[in-house]
């Protein structure tokens, strides 16, 4: 087996919204998560910074996985894709936010380091490998 690492985090925020689109989008990624195939998106944790009176959106998530055998070989192969495909697919859906934050990979002798971001009006979120 192979040791793997794994880190993420990720910060949306949004201001002027509604408290049914603070809502609906908190449950939106959660569900984004929770609905992953990969066991290393399924185990994120979150916290919660809203304020519904302020009309104003700030919602984290993160992970931090350290296994010195990976036990889930296919989930740890496709994290990076897994990853991107979520926070792409949150940027779509909720154009209105800011998403921004970095996450890294360390497997079979890989390594891989990224930070992404999008900007309000944005339906996409842009990479950077570091």
């Amino acid at each position: 087996m192979e040791q793997l690492k794994i880190s993420y985090k990720i910060y949306m925020e949004a201001e002027d919204i509604g408290q049914s689109r603070i809502h609906t989008s908190i449950a939106f990624v959660k569900n984004q998560f929770a609905r992953s195939r990969s066991v290393y998106l399924q185990s994120a944790a979150f916290d919660d910074e809203s304020d519904l009176d302020a009309f104003t959106l700030r919602f984290y998530v993160e992970n931090e996985v350290c296994e010195e055998d990976c036990t889930s070989l296919e989930d740890a192969q496709s994290f990076v894709l897994d990853l991107a495909q979520v926070l792409d697919e949150t940027a779509a859906a909720h154009s209105f936010m800011d998403l921004e934050g970095e996450f890294s990979w360390s497997f079979q002798g890989e390594e891989k380091t990224y930070t992404f971001q999008s900007e309000s009006g944005w339906d996409y979120c842009d990479f950077k490998e570091m």
